[in-house]
């Protein structure tokens, strides 16, 4: 049963919601209450949710701030947003931290409890029961970025089993830049050992659990402790994990589909961040040529016109909701120029984002 914690400075938002949840039909449970973002990260530490639903307006640490470190240290978290204003900053924030639903109060029972259902299937998705992280070896000075790192590795392994080699990589990258930060110096020897020995561990856990399913391995991957510096055995471990995905899809016989909707996955993910074709082939460790080709071959479209119709769907759909104006829409989709976004809605739909938002009042 998955739980949920519910942060919200006032008594009786926090009492509304636990009454108009349908709890025992998600088979969800209240694992406690919060109220300020401050004592919210104390009980997701103590608790370890699978669920937040935040309320944005706080005293102390508020929303927006809210979302950020849980999105920085706990990136698995499933996050529902409230708030009761109709607040550009808020709803921005709430995408870009990949809340699964914005909700604005009061909050409906319907819209409550479907984005407690898409929490759920996102939950069963991922949710499988190799994918368990033991206590890290590495060590930091402070608990924050001992959960972080762990976090990170959770979800660095997570990337391993769904053969997903962006958010296998993405999760490394991240946990480059924790130890960098971390370890501004470098490295010990016994510090790099205890890195290595972390992700030899997720490694083999990874091996083991696909040949139990039996699929035949005649190679193991072990790490070498002889790399320098942190950057250069993290960007090691990344080339050794993608080796490691690469013999899973040749045994599995479906390596180009996969590739190609590992990309898709990406993308889907990262449309609204600044983005190109550069970027995304060096999260694939491949040219950029060789990237365009293969896309468009399998997708009917290239790059950047699959990441122009992710915007433009998003747009349109954003554009429905009254509250927010066609220069936020703008804004939220990856347009800071409002002039550019008109010529590419335009251009895509063939009508004026103030065309769309006039039908959408009068339907």
């Amino acid at each position: 049963m998955n739980k949920v914690l519910i942060i919200d400075d006032e008594p009786w938002a926090r009492e509304v919601i636990k009454a108009l949840g349908e709890w025992e039909r998600l088979q969800l449970a209240i694992a406690g209450e919060a109220e300020d973002g401050k004592s919210g990260l104390r009980l997701i530490r103590e608790l370890s949710p699978e669920i937040i639903i935040t309320d944005m307006r706080m005293p102390g640490v508020d929303g927006v701030e809210l979302l950020q470190q849980i999105n920085d240290q706990f990136p698995l978290l499933k996050i529902i947003v409230m708030s009761g204003y109709d607040d550009f900053i808020y709803l921005k924030q709430a995408i870009r931290s990949r809340a699964v639903e914005y909700l604005l109060k009061p909050v409906d029972p319907s819209e409550l409890n479907s984005a407690l259902q898409k929490c759920v299937e996102e939950l069963g998705a991922e949710n499988k029961p190799a994918v368990m992280v033991p206590p890290p070896l590495l060590q930091f000075s402070s608990v924050p970025e001992t959960d972080r790192y762990s976090a990170l590795k959770q979800r660095a392994l997570a990337g391993l089993f769904e053969l997903s080699k962006p958010a296998m990589l993405q999760a490394l990258g991240k946990i480059e830049r924790l130890l960098t930060d971390a370890h501004p110096d470098g490295f010990s020897g016994e510090q790099q050992e205890r890195l290595i020995a972390d992700f030899d561990s997720l490694l083999e856990q990874f091996l083991i659990q696909y040949e139990s399913d039996n699929l035949s391995l005649t190679t193991r991957l072990k790490l070498s402790a002889s790399y320098a510096g942190i950057e250069e055995t993290v960007r090691t471990i990344g080339t050794l994990f993608c080796e490691a995905i690469d013999k899973i899809e040749a045994i599995q016989k479906t390596k180009g589909s996969l590739v190609i909707a590992e990309v898709k996955s990406y993308l889907d993910s990262h449309f609204l961040d600044p983005i190109a074709l550069e970027s995304v082939a060096l999260q694939f460790y491949v040219s950029k040529e060789h990237l365009s080709r293969t896309f468009k071959a399998a997708v009917g479209e290239n790059l950047t016109e699959y990441i122009i119709r992710k915007r433009m769907e998003k747009a349109g759909e954003l554009l429905r909701q009254p509250h927010i104006s066609i220069k936020e829409v703008a804004q939220l989709t990856g347009y800071p120029e409002l002039p550019y976004f008109h010529r590419v809605f335009k251009k895509h739909f063939g009508v004026t984002p103030g065309e769309v938002r006039r039908a959408g009042q009068q339907e």
